[in-house]
């Protein structure tokens, strides 16, 4: 009788032992594929924004590209797609009314400014009239995006009606309603062009 209970005893125990193997092994397997599982979640979470957002800025630079084909400002259309949508909008449409995209730009004895956006900002390189001399076209494109990314992030000027700072100053007094009309509607339209295209 004893020696029944031992074995019933040991076979009891044995059964334990395997369940808690089992019990361990299942856990330790659910943990791997819960981890694995959980990398791919990530991976993909990563991934996802940089395919959308590879696709914004392809078709971004193509509706820019597309429409300055044949102009000087050609060569800066994928840089100028890389920023900002909005501020991309902005500088296509102020490019096109201050300088019809690069044809019309200040020199500098001679030499090309690389300033199709009319800027002033302060610089060791300054044209009489008071225009910025750029030394190249990525020191230009980078200069006038931080400068328009500014107005429109920390001052909210994210229209062409609001944006006319660009032309004016803080205040258009000095310049004609129709002049400042002509400057809203000329710059808005590209603008919107744009705009709009990495939108939808």
């Amino acid at each position: 009788m004893k020696q029944k209970n031992k074995k019933t005893k040991k076979y009891f125990e044995l059964q334990a032992g395997l369940e808690d193997f089992l019990f361990v092994f299942l856990f330790s397997i659910s943990l791997v594929y819960g981890g694995l599982f959980w990398a791919v979640g990530q991976e993909f979470q990563k991934t996802v924004p940089k395919t959308v957002a590879l696709a914004r800025d392809t078709r971004l630079e193509r509706s820019i590209g597309e429409m300055v084909k044949g102009y000087p400002i050609e060569n800066m259309a994928s840089r100028i797609s890389m920023k900002d949508p909005k501020v991309a909008a902005f500088m296509i449409g102020v490019a096109k009314k201050e300088s019809n995209w690069g044809k019309f730009t200040p020199k500098l004895n001679g030499e090309e400014c690389y300033n199709f956006w009319g800027y002033r900002g302060q610089s060791e390189r300054m044209t009489k009239s008071g225009y910025t001399c750029f030394s190249s076209s990525k020191e230009a494109v980078n200069t006038v995006a931080a400068r328009m990314g500014e107005l429109v992030k920390e001052n909210n000027l994210d229209t062409p009606e609001k944006m006319v700072v660009w032309k004016c100053g803080w205040n258009c007094e000095g310049h004609s309603p129709e002049s400042v009309s002509k400057w809203i509607a000329d710059v808005g339209y590209y603008f919107n062009k744009i705009n709009n295209s990495s939108i939808n």
